[in-house]
């Protein structure tokens, strides 16, 4: 009689190619607990520093926090383990997102030490990782080897910038992520001899760092209105717009895009996953600007109504292009061209109004014509949706 294996080696996940679908696991979904920490202290610091100085410091967390996140949900979606040994990795894994947390709290200027060094030892177990693929899968080791080449070059770049400290650091520090992003796309041509990602676990696994951010945008319409010791009839209808815009991006999201997966070939998911980079930041990003927005009885300051804008509008670009790398099932009642072309239109309106002093000037008005065109695409949806005329395998799915 077979026992279960404690300690695994590495394997390719054939699954998806054997027609299995593949969930979630607990252990991901308890991991990425970690993250909504981790954003939670990044987005706070854009909202105590809501500049385009302080936009830069956000990109400069949050690309981290994120490389983390899809460093170890890449390594999982090929070597899916139920071993002791992936547990103990994980553990690994959630000591540097804390302290990533923890420093981020103070700031790119004040952690920014902590923050290099947090980052560099997640990379250093992730190469582990691969590293243990490598010496075990003979097919993986073009890919697997191109991996460990380009994120020891980035742990060579960001080690002497966390004690160099002064702006060279900064600089050898956006070396190392520009080193980490990049890595991946060398290894396209290699990839597509491995199985095939997942069409099944990997949309949910992006979904739910959606819903996290999401859960953000909401948590800044909290803090904006905790930070208002009366509440009026002109903050109440500003704090629901902010909230209508959270759900608006989750309607939109989950109603385009999250419900498809990416178009095959490798070139496809690459765009696919890159694109929810920007996604993610801007939904963030626009939670910590509503924040800063609401219960303000004067004029907007000019970089918050930009910012808040240009955040809105690099969130609808981004599911528009997000749309055009989706697969079209026989079924899919969205138009390819009209429906990602009103989200990238409605994105460069919502850019342009941080720019429109006229209407950008009062908090209500500003956020009631982003919500706007955000709405547009709500109801887009709904028009194609249930005006789709059902087949018999439609109506019984």
């Amino acid at each position: 009689m077979a026992k279960r294996i404690l300690w695994e080696l590495p394997a390719l996940n054939y699954k998806e190619e054997q027609g299995e679908h593949r969930k979630v696991t607990w252990l991901e979904l308890f991991f990425d607990l970690f993250f909504v920490a981790s954003i939670a202290q990044i987005s706070h610091g854009l909202h105590e520093h809501l500049s385009w100085q302080g936009a830069a410091e956000f990109s400069m967390l949050f690309i981290p926090a994120w490389w983390i996140w899809i460093g170890f949900t890449n390594y999982n979606e090929r070597f899916e383990s139920n071993g002791l040994e992936i547990r103990l990795f994980t553990f690994l894994l959630m000591l540097p997102v804390i302290g990533l947390s923890v420093f981020a709290h103070h700031g790119v200027q004040e952690g920014f030490q902590g923050i290099v060094l947090s980052y560099t030892t997640a990379r250093l177990i992730l190469t582990l990782l691969w590293m243990r693929a490598v010496f075990h899968i003979p097919l993986f080791r073009p890919t697997g080897s191109r991996f460990i080449i380009g994120f020891i070059i980035s742990a060579a770049l960001s080690l002497p910038a966390a004690f160099i400290g002064t702006y060279l650091g900064f600089w050898l520090f956006a070396a190392a992520l520009c080193s980490d992003l990049l890595t991946p796309l060398t290894t396209a041509a290699h990839q597509m001899k491995l199985p095939r990602l997942s069409s099944s676990k990997r949309p949910e696994r992006f979904g739910l760092l959606v819903l996290i951010v999401l859960g953000e945008m909401v948590v800044g319409v909290v803090n904006g209105l905790a930070e208002v010791r009366q509440l009026t009839l002109p903050l109440f209808l500003e704090a629901s717009l902010g909230v209508a815009l959270g759900f608006g991006f989750w309607w939109i999201y989950f109603d385009f895009i999250g419900r498809r997966p990416p178009k095959p070939g490798t070139g496809w998911g690459f765009a696919w996953g890159y694109l929810h980079l920007p996604l993610v930041m801007a939904i963030a990003a626009a939670g910590a600007g509503i924040s800063s927005a609401i219960g303000r009885n004067d004029l907007l300051a000019v970089e918050v109504r930009q910012l808040v804008a240009v955040a809105i509008g690099c969130a609808l670009i981004a599911m528009a292009l997000l749309e055009l790398t989706l697969r079209r099932g026989k079924d899919e009642p969205t138009h390819p061209v009209l429906s990602p072309t009103l989200k990238l239109l409605a994105g460069l309106l919502a850019t342009a109004l941080g720019w429109t002093e006229s209407i950008a000037s009062s908090p209500l008005a500003f956020l009631l014509v982003l919500f706007a065109l955000v709405a547009c695409q709500m109801i887009y949806g709904l028009w194609v949706w249930f005006g789709q005329e059902l087949n018999e395998r439609v109506q019984g799915s």
